[in-house]
Formats: structure tokens, C-alpha cells, sequence
């Protein structure tokens, strides 16, 4: 049989297969006995027709694969799945053959990326890899400059096309454009006098670094939404319990303490008859407060008294975290992001306007059905003062 014979039916399965209706995880991790491994499995029904049935990655006991449940129940929900399995090189080929490409970012992908990734299957390509590839092209000069950039959004286009069709989990493209962007950004403003030394991360740093966290620190994922978007320390947000949460209003009720930096925020307002502080959530922090209520619910049918005291950040046996525990995971998310170690209390000097917050909801939670129709952001104190009464 020819390899272009071969090719075919994946060809067709990928661009034909249609909408990815429906994706079900399996309840509970499934022990493979060959590898003495666990894992789950996942089954995929398009519109065209077409069941496909995967597994995730496997894990070395049913305590980590029960810790990952919620990133593969949210995995599934948004339907960020990679369902065919294909290399750079026939991604490349198929996408070239079907129409879905652009005949100057076509040219640049093989230009690029398939001598050096063609052989790896493009849901392994991790951000690291497209940066080392991106390192190598010369970007000085304005002509180059331009090129570059070029490069950049090719590959942020090849991986887009590959994550809406199934073949990839991530969108290491994109990651990877906006990283090298902002640092050929960066070293131009450094030529420049003028250029004032930045106390924060970016937006689109602060998404890049969300956006690895969902996937590879679970722990620290909702505690840095809960910094970036409500301004909350480390003390406050390991002491939150599901009952300070209105889940109705989207209101957080949190113990008050004199606060400098609350002073210019719009979503917090301070109750000072009882010492306490309410804080407005936004859609995409409520939703996943949510899916953590509902995986410890889960956890707590089948372990009596786990997490008895009703923390929203606790550990795999159930008890409140300690306040250092976002120090590692944190560490080891700037490094692989290649962000500037900002220490995290700074990340309450970021304020997002909605626009800011629609992006980060579109990024983060692009098919979450538990998302509301559009998010709203109350600029005006008088509008969550008008929730509380």
C-alpha cells in the first residue's frame, strides 16, 4: 500500500469528521495491567458520525490520576482533545491538501518547522520546542523584523488549525508567538532611555502563564485567577471556604484587613460594619470554583470526612494548604514560560478592564457550558454596593 493511500482516510477522518459533539470521560481511572499504569479513557462522538475512543496519558497510581480528573473532566467539557494522532509533517501535508492554509505561511511552516519537528507528532510540540526554533531566526534590522513576525504568526496559525481539528491539545504556536513578540518588544524598549521597568507581568504574559498552569500545575491554577482577577493574597485565598462563596450574586465574602491595594479596586467593595470585604467574581472564576466544588463533592462520597472544614484550596488528603505551597509549582511555571521572576503579590497590581476579561474567558473557558452569556465588570462601586443590599 502507498503512503499516500495510507494518508487518506486520516486525511478525510480529520477534516471531515465535523463537530465534536459530545466528549465522555470514563468515572473512574482504569488500570491497565501491561503497564501497571492508570488511566482514563475518553469517548468521542462528531457530527459526521465518527466515535473515536482514547486514552489520556497514563499515571503511575490511581491517587495522581484522581488528582488530574479535573483538568481531564474540564479537558472534556471544552473538548481540547487531541483525538487523531499525526506528526508535524502529515499535519502540514493535510492541511496543505484541504485548503486550510495560507500559500506565504504554508511556504514558511516548511521553511521553518517541519526540518526541524516533521517527524514529531504535533501534540507533543511543547512552546519550548517552537521557541528554540524561533531563537534561531534572525529578527534585527526592520525588514527582518517584519519577517520575523511573519514566522510567528504562521506557526500561532498552524497550531490554531491543528487544536480546532483535533490533532493537538494546545496551542504551543500562539504561546511561543507571544513570548518571542514580547521579548523582541522588550529588547527594543531596553535601547530606549525612556523605557519604564515594568513591576508586573503583561496580559498576555499573565494568559501564557494561566494558560500553562491549566495544563501543568493544577494546584496553583484557580489561587492565580484569584490573584490576577480579585486581588486576593495567598493568606486569603487558602482561607476561602465554599460558604464565603454567593455563588447566585458572585460574590465573595472575605475577613477584612487594612488593604492599600484596594483603594483603586472596582470590584471590591469594604463592609465595615462587620469587618468583613466583598469581592465580585468573574464568570470565568465562579465557573471554576464550581468544577472544584463539584470534584471535592466527588472525593468526599467516596472518602468520609475528606475535606471536612470545607476549604476551596486543599491538599490530596483534604487539609488546608499551607501558604508556601505555590512557591515550587510557581518557580517551575516562570521558568518554562521564560517570564521574569515577578514575585506573586504582584500580581494584584494587575487590573483587567472587560475587554481584558473577556479575552482571558475566551483563552481560559472558550466551551464551558457553565459560562454565562457575557461578562460584566461593576466599573461603578454603587452597582455591587446595590448587589449587597
Amino acid at each position: 500500500m502507498s503512503e499516500n493511500t495510507k494518508k487518506e482516510p486520516k486525511s478525510w477522518e480529520i477534516f471531515s469528521a465535523g463537530e465534536l459533539l459530545c466528549a465522555r470521560l470514563s468515572s473512574k481511572p482504569i488500570y491497565i495491567p501491561q503497564r501497571g499504569k492508570y488511566c482514563y479513557r475518553i469517548r468521542c462522538t462528531f457530527s459526521s458520525g465518527l466515535v473515536k475512543k482514547i486514552q489520556t496519558r497514563y499515571y503511575d497510581s490511581e491517587e495522581e490520576a484522581l488528582s488530574m480528573r479535573p483538568f481531564h473532566e474540564k479537558q472534556a467539557v471544552e473538548k481540547r482533545i487531541a483525538v487523531f494522532k499525526c506528526t508535524v509533517k502529515e499535519f502540514q501535508s493535510l492541511w496543505w491538501r484541504c485548503g486550510y492554509f495560507d500559500r506565504q505561511y504554508n511556504k514558511l511552516i516548511k521553511t521553518y518547522l517541519i526540518p526541524e519537528l516533521g517527524n514529531k507528532c504535533i501534540n507533543e510540540v511543547s512552546t519550548e520546542d517552537l521557541v528554540k526554533i524561533l531563537e534561531k531566526i534572525p529578527n534585527d534590522g526592520i525588514l527582518k523584523r517584519e519577517k520575523y513576525f511573519q514566522v510567528c504568526d504562521a506557526i500561532s496559525h498552524f497550531f490554531e488549525i491543528a487544536v480546532k481539528y483535533h490533532c493537538a491539545e494546545q496551542d504551543a504556536g500562539t504561546e511561543a508567538s507571544v513570548l518571542m513578540k514580547y521579548k523582541k518588544t522588550g529588547q527594543e524598549e531596553e535601547h530606549s532611555s525612556r523605557a519604564p521597568v515594568s513591576e508586573t507581568f503583561s496580559p498576555e504574559q499573565v494568559l501564557l502563564l494561566l494558560k500553562r498552569c491549566q495544563r501543568e500545575a493544577r494546584s496553583i491554577y484557580l489561587p492565580m485567577l484569584l490573584a490576577v482577577t480579585a486581588g486576593l493574597t495567598v493568606s486569603e485565598i487558602i482561607g476561602i471556604k465554599f460558604d464565603d462563596v454567593d455563588f447566585h450574586n458572585q460574590i465573595l465574602y472575605l475577613p477584612y484587613l487594612p488593604d492599600t491595594y484596594l483603594c483603586s479596586r472596582p470590584d471590591t467593595v469594604i463592609l465595615y460594619g462587620n469587618a468583613r470585604k466583598a469581592v465580585f467574581l468573574s464568570d470565568l472564576v465562579i465557573d471554576e470554583i464550581r468544577l472544584q466544588k463539584n470534584h471535592l463533592e466527588m472525593l468526599r462520597q467516596t472518602e468520609p470526612g475528606f475535606n471536612a472544614a470545607g476549604y476551596m484550596i486543599c491538599t490530596n488528603d483534604g487539609q488546608q494548604r499551607k501558604k508556601r505551597f505555590i512557591e515550587k509549582p510557581y518557580a517551575r511555571m516562570l521558568s518554562r514560560c521564560r517570564l521574569p521572576a515577578h514575585p506573586w503579590k504582584n500580581f494584584r497590581k494587575i487590573q483587567l478592564n472587560q475587554y481584558g476579561l473577556q479575552k482571558f474567558t475566551d483563552a481560559l473557558a472558550p466551551q464551558n457550558p457553565l459560562s454565562q452569556a457575557s461578562y460584566k465588570l461593576p466599573f461603578d462601586r454603587n452597582f455591587l454596593t446595590g448587589l449587597l443590599n
